[in-house]
């Protein structure tokens, strides 16, 4: 089982003397796998087989059923919508042998369009967008779910002894750390600008920026306060308009007016680029730079994936492997590994599960684990409103506006275990975000953070 592929595979040798289990075993068949509590299903892809003298060598592959959504195309088109609901709504027309009861609301809302996409891809997106995971487990039933709250009940420490001696391989990587990050994506539609203009003659005026909406609407110009009319060049006749309007060529034409003061406002595109840094970071590592393309006409959601991959990387990471002796885990959860040898104390996210088992063996269990990115929501809903306000802060180069946040402090979480539930316990951490007023975050125990914003003009 894999959060990186998204899926899990099954590999089982086996041989008898009776051929007809070759008959057992056949393309497309069900197949479940129960090792020590551990339950795998999927279905059968590849089963070879060959004849050893007396014996028939059965050696089986199989893949989860989430792979089976690789093969089914979607095409659906959603308006302002919960991704929670988009995704039971997929599952619903299109996968109606799998169950949703697992499918946890997630109310971030949405614009996106599936145009012939797999139903498989299409999840891809979902989660990069809501920073869930996905798969569909052995009772055929849909699992979408914040992976912040999936923790497994273990904890797998060097003072309960359960996991194998030697099997605790976790060092902090490097290898990706960054702590000025570049946020690209695709273009943004700037809030309505105002630009102060002269009218003198026929001159044309020059417009700052290049206007995205339809003349009449949200493109307005207004003399000495009152509001003139504003056609088209080259569509609409010359003597009909008080304003001619060249959008290519960003000029405003003066055409049945001549003379006077006031505004036209209107909304330009511009390339998304934003500018994520980490001080504390950076006081210690030096400065690490890299791009992120986030492929988003979104700014908050460019943003948001910028965020959490900058909280994620601006620190070592920590990844490995260790073998519990027993349990179930499934990838996507996360668990407490506390190692004080290793000078690990942290929640990492199970990679992958993997394990293995020969019969009156016990079962081998091997997890992959990396440390986890931070969940974002409720800091992402504050900034947005500062956001939405910001029209740009220029860096002026050949990419155009750039917004720029340094890093404020919040009070992050570390849990630790008790026989009756988690208890939280604080410790100060650095993230991003805007500079302009104090502010408490909705989720944040009763300690003050710290928020401002930087503009560079």
């Amino acid at each position: 089982m894999s959060t990186t592929d998204r899926a899990g595979s099954i590999s089982i040798n086996s041989n008898s003397k009776n051929s007809d289990d070759f008959d057992a075993f056949t393309v497309g068949s069900d197949i479940r796998v129960v090792q020590d509590g551990n339950t795998s299903r999927g279905w059968i892809l590849n089963p070879p087989r060959n004849i050893d003298g007396q014996r028939n060598n059965i050696q089986i592959q199989g893949i989860s059923y989430a792979a089976r959504t690789q093969k089914i195309i979607v095409t659906e088109s959603y308006t302002n919508a919960a991704i929670g609901d988009i995704v039971t709504d997929l599952f619903t027309k299109y996968v109606p042998w799998a169950t949703r009861v697992n499918i946890q609301s997630c109310s971030k809302i949405i614009t996106i369009r599936f145009g012939d996409n797999y139903l498989w891809d299409a999840m891809e997106q979902l989660c990069q967008i809501s920073t869930y995971d996905w798969y569909i487990d052995e009772d055929l039933d849909v699992n979408f779910f914040d992976r912040s709250v999936r923790l497994n009940p273990i904890v797998l420490s060097q003072a309960s002894k359960n996991y194998k001696r030697g099997s605790a391989n976790l060092t902090p990587d490097a290898s990706k750390l960054v702590n000025k990050l570049w946020v690209k994506g695709g273009k943004a539609t700037s809030d309505p600008y105002t630009q102060a203009i002269t009218v003198s003659g026929t001159t044309p005026i020059p417009i700052f920026y290049t206007p995205v909406a339809m003349v009449g609407t949200d493109v307005t110009v207004a003399i000495g306060g009152v509001a003139k009319t504003v056609g088209i060049q080259n569509v609409d006749k010359v003597g009909t308009k008080d304003f001619l309007l060249n959008v290519s060529e960003k000029l405003l034409i003066p055409d049945l007016l001549t003379t006077g003061t006031g505004t036209i406002v209107y909304s330009y595109e511009y390339p998304i680029k934003i500018l994520l840094e980490e001080p504390v970071s950076q006081a210690q590592y030096g400065i690490f730079e890299d791009i992120l393309e986030t492929k988003t006409d979104d700014k908050i959601l460019a943003t948001e994936l910028g965020l959490k991959h900058l909280y994620k990387y601006s620190q070592p990471v920590i990844s490995g492997s260790i073998s519990p002796f027993y349990g179930t885990f499934k990838a996507g959860e996360t668990i407490k590994v506390e190692i004080p040898r290793l000078r690990i104390d942290s929640e990492l996210l199970i990679k992958d599960v993997t394990l293995s088992s020969i019969p009156k063996k016990l079962v081998d269990i091997t997890l992959n684990l990396e440390t986890p990115e931070r969940d974002l929501p409720s800091i992402i809903k504050d900034l947005k409103l500062r956001l939405s306000k910001l029209e740009k802060t220029i860096f002026n180069d050949t990419d155009g506006p750039v917004e720029k946040y340094v890093a404020f402090s919040d009070a992050v979480v570390t849990p630790t275990f008790v026989d009756d539930g988690l208890t939280w316990f604080l410790h100060q951490y650095w993230i991003c975000g805007q500079l302009e007023n104090e502010f408490i975050m909705p989720w944040h125990p009763p300690s003050e953070i710290t928020c401002s914003e930087e503009r560079i003009i």
